[in-house]
């Protein structure tokens, strides 16, 4: 089922091509907590239609640990991963919710997260194939922070 958000007077949602459109009325944040292994049992049993998604971010946590990878599809099936790593992520995950809630669907929800997080000084963009899962994007992250660590794990889903 297709959501087409309400036209706005803004510019916005009036300049954006569909699916982003589509997704910035429709945007998600997925927090799961547990081990490593326990976060991607919950991840598989999610459907993020990754593929269709022009830009998605993945927000770790631990004591101590902190990465944030940001997903943006630049050439076909390629996206462009850009990757923070540092000791905490001061509430990005909650103000990603904030900025969601702010932009009511009417601009690139995607472009809005970036500018959120442009405070973290990410690594230059390394170009990978689109992955073939959620498993296959964020594993190697997630297991990052150790086998045994309680963690929280943050999936913004977003244009």
């Amino acid at each position: 089922m297709s959501v087409t958000p309400r036209k706005s007077p803004e510019r916005g949602a009036a300049d954006m091509a569909a699916p982003c459109r589509q997704y910035s009325w429709t945007p998600e944040v997925h927090d799961l907590y547990g081990d490593p292994e326990s976060i991607l049992r919950k991840v598989d049993a999610l459907n993020m239609e990754l593929a269709e998604r022009r830009i998605f971010v993945l927000l770790t946590e631990s004591e101590g640990h902190a990465q944030l990878r940001f997903f943006e599809q630049v050439e076909g099936k390629k996206y462009a991963v850009s990757a923070w790593t540092g000791e905490s992520l001061d509430g990005a995950g909650g103000a990603i919710g904030d900025t969601i809630l702010k932009n009511k669907g009417i601009n690139c929800v995607g472009e809005q997260v970036r500018g959120l997080l442009a405070r973290f000084p990410m690594v230059s963009p390394t170009t990978v194939p689109a992955p073939a899962n959620a498993r296959a994007a964020f594993a190697h992250t997630v297991r990052a922070h150790g086998e045994d660590t309680f963690m929280r794990a943050t999936f913004a889903l977003l244009c």
